[in-house]
């Protein structure tokens, strides 16, 4: 039983990954503030080298749930709830995650990304049943308006919490980029039979550092 559950974990994030692109090899130093391509700098950290992955993150705008939620989109009874990640990864007083019911969503604010591949990542629980999932959507904001909505991945996770893969955004791939950077931002959305997640810290590698 244990085998399968990995298997139901980790197959959809893989085949995600192997979709989209190759997985960040590397990375720079620890709080380094990045102001690449046109985007504006942001402090980073390996908030996720204790999972093997030396890549160099950003937190998306309200990403830990502990604050304001500005410019994020909650539809369909999305709300914040107490019992945090329980890796504290942005902190361990942190208290609070997004509970995602079925029928609901959540999209982070907009944020820059640059053309090498930015990559998502962040921590989930499924409390559902075996046939809940979670969708992610990459929605790009090109330069000459409009959006652009895409597939990004699906997480099959158990109920415990677990950071996701590494999940490549290709959006140099797809023409949207103008000035080496464009505007995106990721939608959450259950989906499957008594789908219902829970997520936390939600993460980006703004230029997949090397």
């Amino acid at each position: 039983m244990a085998r399968k559950g990995w298997v139901r974990r980790v197959v959809p994030g893989l085949l995600a990954v192997m979709a989209l692109g190759a997985l960040p090899a590397g990375a720079s130093a620890d709080g380094l503030s990045l102001g690449l391509d046109g985007c504006p700098a942001r402090p980073t950290a390996k908030v996720f080298s204790r999972w093997l992955d030396p890549s160099n993150y950003t937190l998306v705008p309200g990403g830990t749930f502990e604050g304001s939620l500005s410019g994020w989109k909650l539809t369909g009874g999305a709300k914040v709830v107490s019992g945090n990640e329980s890796f504290g990864v942005a902190g361990k007083a942190d208290e609070l995650a997004l509970s995602l019911p079925s029928g609901s969503s959540a999209t982070t604010p907009p944020m820059c990304a640059a053309v090498l591949d930015p990559t998502l990542r962040y921590f989930a629980a499924n409390d559902g049943g075996l046939l809940s999932l979670l969708t992610v959507q990459v929605l790009y904001y090109p330069s000459g308006g409009g959006v652009l909505t895409l597939p990004l991945g699906v997480n099959a996770g158990g109920r415990n919490w677990a950071p996701s893969l590494p999940t490549v955004v290709a959006a140099n791939l797809l023409g949207a980029l103008k000035g080496g950077q464009v505007q995106v931002a990721f939608r959450f959305t259950p989906a499957g039979l008594g789908a219902k997640w829970r997520i936390d810290d939600v993460y980006l590698d703004p230029r997949a550092s090397h």
